[in-house]
């Protein structure tokens, strides 16, 4: 399993919120699944799921309810996709560490 501490993540609202840059990560790839590790407001999200084919993931998280998809190229150090969490809704871009 591949492990990429550091990590740095983006996400954009669809809402009147700003964007959030540069938020710390850490990103696990490996035997077709990917979890995605970080903190918000002291509490620790976990999204993990499984790859649905070509480096398309569709993971979930039961700490904030939410689920996400995430697409990637292979050799590629860049994870984009979007979320929903209780009714929010968004995207996101990782860069891996």
């Amino acid at each position: 399993m591949a492990i990429y501490k550091n990590s740095k993540y983006d996400i954009l609202y669809y809402d009147d919120r700003s964007a959030s840059e540069d938020n710390l990560c850490e990103v696990r790839i490996g035997e077709g699944e990917m979890v995605v590790d970080y903190e918000d407001d002291g509490e620790r999200i976990l999204y993990k799921g499984r790859d649905k084919g070509n480096g398309h993931f569709e993971l979930y998280s039961e700490e904030v309810k939410g689920r996400a998809t995430f697409h990637m190229f292979e050799g590629s150090r860049f994870i984009e996709g979007s979320w929903v969490e209780d009714g929010a809704r968004g995207m996101w871009k990782i860069r891996l560490a």
